[in-house]
């Protein structure tokens, strides 16, 4: 089928796109390069196995331009960063991230594209107490975050193009993806954690490592390859249609934890030196969320996903590919 992946060029989408081309899918990538000039890092398929755009989707006509003669989308346009950035951007994310999303709907319905998947986040569950189970969204108190927030609404905009329009969905919330190709950022939270504390730990040799609040925040960690296979494999099979999945690894551990599992491989592989690990703590924003650890059963009942990556291991990938890149 002709797939058209949003959001192409991220790390994401590139294990997605791999995992699509491999199945034999036809591909449209389309990406407006918002976040970085060069995604060279970002790169797991060859860019001549698929087609691409660099296109603006906050213009409804070319959207619809882009989604002729298109089987099915998988819809994982964003703007993308760590909590610092979330907080720093407010309204781009939100004025971007909805309006990309219901453009991409309108067109679908425009064009008869007639399955739209949507790339939201665990970030839904931002006010309510974990373990998350996917019907808990509904119940729950609005996100504090803006981003939390458009991935809501973006949850209801398919489900409601759904209703009024006969456009299926699927929707994927994925839980702290780690990828060897994210590249922490100057600033401290513009990237995701594991890349801020890879950097801090292993390239800058802090020790005491800064950490924002008390290090106590609870998270579970997801291989890529694992959550992308599960989005090429199941975003247009009948049993993941008009439902809600968690993609999680249901390994929790703590910020503290993380930083003194990198420092331990780091030590392990001569990168570094020294017993222990301290900390220098700095503020965080007060809606950061303590704990996150997802119920994970209804992936594994509809159709058998069942990650096996454990997080050492994730970050043993990690650590290897930024000593190669330095």
């Amino acid at each position: 089928m002709r797939v058209l992946v949003t959001g192409s060029e991220g790390s994401l989408m590139q294990w997605t796109i791999k995992h699509l081309v491999d199945t034999g899918h036809d591909v449209l990538g389309v990406d407006n390069h918002a976040r970085y000039d060069d995604y060279e890092h970002t790169r797991v398929v060859d860019p001549d196995a698929y087609d691409f755009e660099k296109a603006d989707l906050t213009d409804l006509e070319r959207t619809t331009e882009l989604l002729a003669g298109v089987d099915g989308v998988i819809d994982a346009a964003a703007m993308i960063y760590g909590v610092k950035g979330f907080h720093e951007h407010p309204a781009t994310i939100l004025s971007n991230d909805v309006t990309v999303h219901r453009n991409v709907l309108e067109a679908a319905r425009e064009q008869g594209v007639d399955r739209v998947a949507y790339i939201s986040s665990s970030m839904v569950y931002e006010r309510t107490d974990s373990p998350h189970d996917e019907d808990d969204v509904d119940d729950s108190p609005v996100p504090s975050t803006d981003y939390g927030l458009s991935k809501v609404v973006g949850e209801r905009y398919s489900r409601a193009f759904e209703r009024e329009h006969g456009i299926d969905y699927t929707v994927w919330r994925p839980f702290n993806v780690i990828t060897p190709y994210e590249k922490a950022e100057d600033e401290p939270g513009m990237s995701h954690v594991f890349a801020d504390f890879i950097r801090k730990i292993l390239v800058e040799k802090q020790n005491p490592m800064e950490i924002f609040g008390d290090g106590e925040q609870v998270r579970c960690f997801t291989w890529i390859d694992e959550v992308a296979g599960a989005i090429a494999a199941q975003s247009f099979a009948d049993a993941t249609r008009n439902e809600a999945y968690n993609l999680a690894n249901p390994e929790p551990v703590t910020m503290k934890e993380l930083a003194r599992r990198i420092f331990a491989i780091g030590r392990e592989r001569g990168l570094i030196e020294g017993e222990e690990l301290e900390f220098e703590h700095v503020p965080i924003y007060d809606d950061d969320v303590d704990k996150r650890v997802p119920v994970v059963e209804k992936a594994q009942d509809h159709f058998g996903w069942d990650p096996e990556m454990k997080l050492d291991d994730s970050l043993s990938v990690c650590i290897d590919h930024s000593v190669d890149e330095a």
